[in-house]
């Protein structure tokens, strides 16, 4: 049987590729292939399309209930939860975590609303702590493994927990400080393995099992758990590496 699937021709091309969505399938093909093969490779990869569709409708991120930070809301601090107590009125703003507790003292100077306030000083203050602990972890990664990045960034994606471009820069969503520390681990190896394999082939698979052989447990956690590291209004709903 050959799944339902949209056409397009282009006399640029010269090769067919099917692109795989959650609930479409979208063919790329030379104007002149008969449209027979086009059926014929499609229904040659009709497990493999249905498969894959499964894999991606894992992925599609669980929207979390609404948090409101606020004094005495739960938050995350590698994997662990954390306590969100507010000081208002204070000379200065800083962010404190002990024993449990992440204390954000609020400077008498801010007019906006603190609404707005709390979530922008936390992010700022996670996304600080990211960058220290990246430039740690990965680190001590790139020994174990005998890697090199060029250089170690931490951003604010929307759609991804991490990457790695050509020029060996690996970069990790700052989100990432709220997961469990054998995710974070996950995500290291996985972007550090792509400096040897820029793709996500077997060979690329087998570098990441050297290395972190659990990885189909940290995979899963992310698809499953994912969407529940973040909080409004930074509205980031990552879901692929």
């Amino acid at each position: 049987m050959i799944p339902d699937y949209t056409l397009r021709r282009s006399s640029r091309r010269r090769t067919i590729e099917i692109q795989v969505r959650p609930d479409s399938v979208r063919v790329l093909a030379p104007i002149r292939v008969a449209q027979s093969r086009i059926n014929q490779l499609v229904a040659e990869k009709s497990d493999w399309i249905a498969t894959r569709q499964q894999e991606l409708r894992l992925r599609l991120p669980i929207s979390p209930q609404p948090v409101v930070l606020e004094q005495g809301s739960e938050l995350r601090w590698l994997g662990e939860p954390v306590m969100l107590k507010l000081a208002t009125e204070k000379p200065e703003t800083a962010v404190n975590l002990s024993a449990g507790i992440i204390e954000l003292s609020l400077s008498r100077r801010i007019r906006k609303p603190q609404a707005e306030v709390v979530p922008e000083q936390l992010e700022r203050w996670y996304r600080e702590q990211a960058q220290h602990y990246f430039q740690q972890r990965v680190a001590e990664w790139s020994e174990l493994m005998k890697l090199s990045p060029t250089a170690i960034v931490v951003r604010s994606y929307k759609r991804k927990w991490g990457c790695c471009n050509s020029r060996g820069v690996v970069s990790f969503n700052w989100l990432l400080m709220m997961a469990p520390v054998r995710i974070i681990d996950y995500v290291i190896v996985h972007e550090l393995s792509h400096l040897k394999q820029m793709n996500h082939s077997p060979r690329f698979w087998q570098e990441v099992n050297r290395f972190y052989p659990d990885y189909a447990e940290a995979k899963a956690w992310l698809n499953s758990h994912g969407a529940g590291l973040c909080w409004p209004p930074v509205g980031a709903r990552p879901d692929r590496l």
